[in-house]
């Protein structure tokens, strides 16, 4: 797992310090390899995951599931990364949805039908 950065004890909780707990986790499975972006994906972290799906890609994997069971919020810059990524034509990108408040996005700019979401295993 990669991290922007460890907290350090008693330190100040700014903007800067709550972005470095963004961690990127590769995980393969079977014919394809999950991207989990664990904490905030928004505009300060979104190219940390699309660097790793690049790289991924150029090393030859073409099933990326990118699962945000473990993303805590997201923003626009988010949803169109996703929207990029899934529209792929060098890999297929599919997406597993996310707790409430990261579903919620979803529904509410009613992205449902757009990005092609799968049920975790």
């Amino acid at each position: 797992m990669r991290n922007s950065g460890d907290l350090i004890a008693g330190a100040e909780l700014t903007p800067a310090r709550l972005a470095e707990r963004f961690s990127v986790e590769i995980r393969p499975d079977r014919q394809r390899v999950l991207v989990v972006p664990h904490g905030e994906l928004d505009l300060g972290t979104v190219d940390e995951v699309a660097i790793e799906v690049d790289e991924l890609v150029a090393r030859g994997f073409h099933a990326i599931v990118i699962d945000l069971r473990a993303t805590s919020f997201i923003d626009s810059t988010g949803v169109r990364f996703l929207i990029r990524e899934t529209g792929r034509e060098d890999a297929y990108v599919t997406v597993i949805d996310g707790p409430k408040a990261v579903s919620r996005v979803f529904d509410l700019a009613d992205m449902r039908h757009i990005l092609p979401f799968e049920t975790a295993r």
